[in-house]
């Protein structure tokens, strides 16, 4: 049987139904609401296995089932953003009338956000990055809302753990697996991040930012903080004390050897570039003589210059030499001194050229790619560029990026999301994301940490970069 009505009849009639209802709040979670209510602090749970703390908190941790319902931690009323949104519409059931800012917040000593109001800042100041701080409700509501709204907070360091805990995977033993070549979209994002620090390049100098490295006990003293913040290895070039590059060897060796005296740990990433007009022979014989764990091996002939980005005014024209010749030579050199190569890639003619070369079989695998963006002489950072250069690597290969000033962030946020490893540092870029000078080429490393852990990877410890990397430690 059918029934047929005449659509003029028919009309709809829009409604909400509401549904009051009561729930016990468990034992867990009614611990941190009267927590807040009662004593103004915000509580989380830590997992005694895997280091992972939670807020809100759960009576059992998600990664490996342990029991952590009694293991609380106070994690103070200071944390960071990690996203927001501006809610545009009204409802009853919203805690404000709109417009106002709900935001994912991160708590220092924390692994998982958590949403709230942010109030206090003018929408279009809040930023991804932002340090807030907790108001609490002035009469109690015995809901989340005794947090009455989170405010901005003073600037500050980004909490960093200590190195034999990971944020979200325990403690770091164990290998890092080798990342998988996959095709244009997203990478795997269960593979650790290895995070490189570049010190200082052959060019920055302290009238651009106080500061960059000189010394050696300078060197290690900033390698020892980007360690501490989450960086693997650090990229070297070694300074004279009046700020110029050098190829001396004692003055190199003195570099790198007070870095591993400070952090023995850490990877030390020496550069074949040490300086202008320098020869072939000048370049490779301090990389054959201190025998790093890693040294750079550039793959172009090009120009490689400074000039003004604005107006286009040349400050300095630079031809930058590594012939076919050179790239055989270095390559040979390194491998028989058990140095492995960073072949760097300033565009697809250097990936080709280094693809020629290694017909004759002179590189071991896993090869290890460091795609480099900005330099003027180079190529501009363009997303289809990068997947196409990733695309282009053979197998048993590694791709990390570094980009020059303003390219540095971009850069590194998609080679984390595909699945590659990212380089920081002032020899690349003297300012973090928010335009403020950076305290240090550490500073970076925490911006990165945080762009990481956003996108759902851990940093990799210096152990698991050697073996993803083909590393062995000296």
């Amino acid at each position: 049987m059918s029934l047929n009505y005449d659509k003029k009849d028919c009309f709809v009639v829009d409604g909400k139904l509401a549904l009051p209802y009561s729930y016990f709040a468990g034992r867990v979670g009614s611990k941190f609401i009267t927590t807040i209510r009662d004593q103004k602090k915000i509580m989380g749970v830590k997992c005694p296995k895997c280091n992972k703390v939670y807020v809100p908190p759960k009576q059992v941790c998600e990664k490996d089932f342990t029991d952590i319902r009694d293991n609380w931690v106070d994690l103070g009323n200071e944390g960071t953003v990690t996203n927001f949104t501006v809610v545009r519409y009204n409802d009853k059931h919203l805690p404000r009338k709109a417009p106002f800012i709900m935001a994912l917040i991160k708590l220092d000593g924390a692994d998982s956000p958590f949403m709230h109001i942010l109030e206090e800042v003018e929408p279009s100041e809040v930023k991804i990055g932002m340090r807030v701080e907790a108001v609490f409700a002035k009469q109690p509501t015995n809901t989340i809302l005794d947090i009455d709204h989170f405010k901005p907070g003073k600037p500050g360091k980004v909490e960093v753990r200590d190195r034999s805990e990971s944020a979200s995977s325990g403690p770091r033993t164990g290998s890092a697996p080798q990342p998988k070549k996959q095709a244009g979209g997203r990478g795997d994002m269960s593979q650790k991040v290895i995070i490189t620090a570049a010190l200082t390049g052959a060019a920055t100098m302290k009238n651009q930012n106080e500061n960059v490295p000189y010394e050696p006990e300078d060197f290690a003293k900033e390698a020892e903080k980007c360690y501490k913040a989450g960086a693997a290895m650090v990229h070297v070039h070694a300074r004279e004390s009046s700020g110029f590059a050098t190829h001396d060897h004692a003055r190199i060796k003195a570099t790198h050897d007070a870095i591993k005296d400070k952090c023995p740990d850490l990877i030390v990433n020496l550069s074949s570039a040490v300086g202008m007009g320098k020869t072939a022979e000048q370049r490779i014989s301090q990389i054959v003589a201190i025998k790093p764990e890693m040294a750079s091996l550039n793959t172009n002939t090009m120009n490689f210059s400074i000039i003004d980005r604005k107006t286009g005014k040349i400050f300095i024209d630079f031809v930058f030499e590594n012939t076919f010749t050179m790239l055989q030579d270095f390559g040979k050199a390194m491998e028989e001194n058990g140095v492995k190569p960073e072949i760097e890639v300033y565009d697809m003619g250097g990936l080709d050229n280094w693809m020629l070369i290694a017909k004759q079989g002179i590189f071991s695998a896993p090869y290890n790619f460091n795609f480099v963006w900005g330099v003027a002489g180079g190529q501009s950072f363009r997303a289809e560029s990068f997947i196409a250069l990733k695309n282009a690597i053979p197998d048993q290969a590694n791709f990390t990026t570094c980009g020059v000033g303003i390219d540095q962030f971009p850069a590194i946020t998609q080679s984390c999301l595909l699945g590659g490893h990212m380089r920081v540092g002032l020899e690349d870029n003297i300012r973090v994301p928010t335009g403020e000078l950076a305290k240090g080429s550490y500073e970076q490393v925490e911006w990165a940490v945080r762009i990481a852990e956003a996108l759902g990877r851990v940093p990799a410890t210096p152990d698991e970069a050697r073996e993803v990397m083909g590393l062995n430690k000296k």
